[in-house]
């Protein structure tokens, strides 16, 4: 097991990348545009830092990630989400883009998939009403 004072950070120009084992949080901050090796690459990234490091939480803040190809949609919705609801994850928010077409990507993926996984998945406007909502005692399973 990481013991809390393993933080695993690190920064790359599309993307910074944050497991905090105090907050239980994994979190990825897009910075702009990254093409879809990459995208894939870091989500994929993301599943392995949930399940070896056991955190309950992400966030991922699309405000700078700019357009999702459709491809890529795809496969976030028929191969990413549903290896993500198999590490144990307990909640997810998304910091929606101002980008029309990541926005509407991500209403798709998440209208797709949230039927089917056991934890919830949240649009939120800002980080701080993202991590307000992932920390809150509330039950949120509904």
């Amino acid at each position: 097991m990481v013991a809390p004072s393993d933080l695993y950070e690190f920064d790359t120009p599309y993307v910074k990348v944050l497991a905090d084992p105090l907050t239980q949080c994994l979190s990825i901050r897009w910075k702009n545009y990254a093409p879809s090796g990459t995208y894939r690459s870091m989500l994929d990234t993301a599943v392995d830092l949930i399940r070896e490091r056991g955190l309950r939480y992400f966030l991922s803040d699309q405000r700078r990630r700019g357009a999702i190809l459709h491809a890529d949609e795809v496969w976030l919705a028929m191969d990413w989400v549903p290896r993500m609801a198999r590490t144990g994850l307990e909640r997810a928010a998304i910091v929606q883009s101002a980008d029309v077409f990541n926005s509407v990507a991500i209403d798709r993926v998440v209208g797709t998939v949230q039927p089917g996984i056991v934890f919830p998945i949240r649009l939120f406007n800002t980080p701080e009403e993202a991590e307000a909502w992932l920390y809150s005692p509330a039950d949120v399973t509904s």
